[in-house]
C-alpha cells in the first residue's frame, strides 16, 4: 500500500505535467477553457499533494474537487517564507491569492457556489436568466486576475511548490 508521501509526490508530478499542459495550451489560439482546465486539475492536485505530504489520508481526497480555495493560499503562504518579502507586498499577494484561488477552483464543474457560479470550463451552463453559455465563448474572469503581477508571482510559487513536492 502506498504511503502518503508517495501518494504526495505522485499527485505533485501530475500536476506538473498538467501544469506543462496549461502553459503550452495557454501560447495558442485555442480557447481559454482548455487551458485553465489544465490549470484547475493542477492546482486540485497541488492542493491534494500538499494535504498527503502533511499527513492526511490520500482515501479521503480521491473523489472531492474542492481543495483549491483552502489549500492554494496555504501553499503560497509557505512558498513566500523562502523569499525575502516586505511584510505589505506579502500580505498583499496572500490576499490575491485567495481570490485567485477561489476562481481556479470554479473552473471545476462540481464547484459552484451553491448554484451561483455555474461558470465552469468543461461544459456549457444556464445563467440565472435562462441563457446558454459554453466555455469556448466564456471570458472567465480568472483570466485577467492571472495577467496581475501578483498573479504572475502566484502561479510562480504554484509551480515551485509542486516542483518541490515532486522531488
Amino acid at each position: 500500500m502506498a504511503t502518503p508521501q508517495e501518494w504526495a509526490r505522485g499527485y505533485a508530478r501530475q500536476a506538473l505535467a498538467d501544469l506543462d499542459a496549461w502553459q503550452a495550451l495557454a501560447a495558442t489560439d485555442l480557447a481559454a477553457c482548455q487551458s485553465l482546465h489544465f490549470l484547475q486539475m493542477a492546482c486540485e492536485k497541488l492542493a491534494k499533494a500538499h494535504l498527503c505530504a502533511t499527513g492526511n489520508d490520500p482515501a479521503g481526497l480521491q473523489t472531492s474537487h474542492a481543495f483549491g480555495a483552502k489549500q492554494l493560499p496555504t501553499i503560497i503562504r509557505d512558498e513566500l517564507t523562502f523569499e525575502k518579502v516586505k511584510s505589505k507586498l506579502r500580505q498583499d499577494i496572500l490576499r490575491y491569492a485567495r481570490g485567485l484561488a477561489r476562481e481556479i477552483e470554479l473552473l471545476a464543474p462540481s464547484v459552484d457556489s451553491a448554484g451561483k457560479r455555474p461558470d465552469n470550463c468543461e461544459y456549457p451552463w444556464e445563467d440565472a436568466t435562462g441563457k446558454l453559455w459554453v466555455p469556448v465563448d466564456y471570458a472567465f474572469p480568472v483570466d485577467q486576475l492571472l495577467l496581475h503581477p501578483h498573479g504572475f508571482k502566484v502561479l510562480k510559487l504554484i509551480r515551485r511548490a509542486t516542483e518541490r513536492l515532486a522531488a
